[in-house]
């Protein structure tokens, strides 16, 4: 084996699946949440949270490693919390994935009109919707590689668009703005958190035997390097967007030429509705096997809920971001956090001021939410 092949097996692949799992819908929420709290402090959340789920991601791979037999995140939760961890850990998990689904739809109209231009909001939402539900339907598990391949397309384009965005006339950064100095917070959550990830890093080191030292620097770049590409596409989005920047962040490009646009829409296309059908999976089975309904009913509350959610006016990308990693997210947090304290038989206060951000922030969203 070649020093590169040992290099690339061991650091640049896991990485990169982490990373490419990682990357998703909320990033392009970020330039908007930027624009508005000011180019500084969105940075000091980008940076500081980048810190912190690196450290929740390897207590998480702790948790996993320490614990014998094979468990998802409810099951972890029911070890170390007691059956009051079990229940919070589905309902967080259930709902908080079902809102995701609500986020990825109103994401989802706006790519394929981009993608489309002739379609009608209506009719961009029930394709996208109807697309998404018909892969719930046949759980289409093997278009994995084609997820982690659209990942990787959509971290080119940001490449990209940065390279475009330094030809741009000007790029002003915006100033702090106290008045919204929490407005990235649950956004920041959103995009950065990879928990769900961890397990199937664990089970690509073990296939194929490498060495455990190797693991935990995987998790700490796979964390880290998504906050870095974010970065790169604020600026990009900020220096291509003299109109003003959207809440989606790709209406306001106005200085790239249209056929890479459309090539931005048709790749978000792909990229949201696999993660689509990957998460409607996923709350289809925790109602099967969680919470023991049948499969019928499961899966027409993992299809029509979001939509009707939707049509309920959960329709507002950003609030939904920030509401889902402000609070389900951050409790998820909360519970990993617990979770290695008990396996370490560690005092909570170690991580008392952890646990408190993400509870204050919890309830900030909440109250902004409603």
């Amino acid at each position: 084996m070649t020093k590169f092949t040992q290099w690339y097996r061991e650091i640049i692949l896991p990485t990169g699946l982490l990373a490419s799992m990682i990357i998703g819908a909320g990033m392009f929420a970020l330039p908007y949440v930027f624009e508005k709290a000011g180019f500084s402090l969105g940075l000091f959340y980008l940076a500081a949270f980048a810190a912190v789920f690196a450290a929740i991601h390897l207590m998480y791979l702790r948790i996993i490693d320490s614990t014998e037999g094979k468990h998802r995140f409810v099951g972890y939760a029911r070890i170390y919390l007691g059956d009051f961890g079990f229940w919070l850990a589905v309902l967080t998990t259930a709902i908080g994935l079902i809102l995701v689904l609500t986020a990825y739809l109103v994401l989802g109209v706006s790519f394929m009109k981009i993608a489309a231009p002739f379609l009608s909001s209506s009719a961009a939402l029930y394709l996208f919707w109807f697309s998404g539900v018909v892969a719930v339907v046949f759980s289409l598990k093997r278009l994995a590689n084609f997820e982690f391949l659209v990942a990787v397309a959509m971290i080119a384009i940001i490449f990209v668009l940065f390279g475009f965005s330094l030809r741009a006339p000007s790029l002003t950064l915006s100033r702090f703005n106290p008045q919204a100095f929490f407005l990235p917070y649950g956004v920041i959550l959103f995009s950065l958190a990879g928990r769900a990830a961890i397990s199937s890093l664990r089970d690509y080191w073990q296939g194929r035997n490498l060495p455990e030292k190797g693991l935990r620097r995987a998790v700490v770049l796979g964390t880290v390097i998504p906050a870095l590409v974010y970065l790169l596409f604020v600026i990009a989005v900020v220096g291509l967007s003299p109109a003003g920047i959207t809440p989606d962040a790709i209406g306001g490009l106005n200085l790239i030429p249209p056929a890479l646009l459309v090539l931005i829409g048709i790749l978000g296309v792909f990229s949201l509705w696999t993660s689509y059908f990957f998460l409607g999976l996923e709350v289809k089975d925790i109602f099967i096997y969680d919470l023991r309904l049948p499969g019928f009913l499961s899966f027409l509350v993992a299809s029509f809920i979001p939509l009707l959610l939707y049509f309920f006016g959960f329709n507002n990308f950003i609030g939904l971001v920030g509401f889902i990693g402000g609070v389900f997210l951050a409790l998820e947090s909360i519970m990993v956090v617990l979770m290695y304290l008990k396996l370490r038989q560690k005092p909570v206060f170690l991580y008392l001021p952890l646990i408190l951000v993400f509870a204050l922030g919890a309830l900030y969203e909440i109250w902004r939410f409603f």
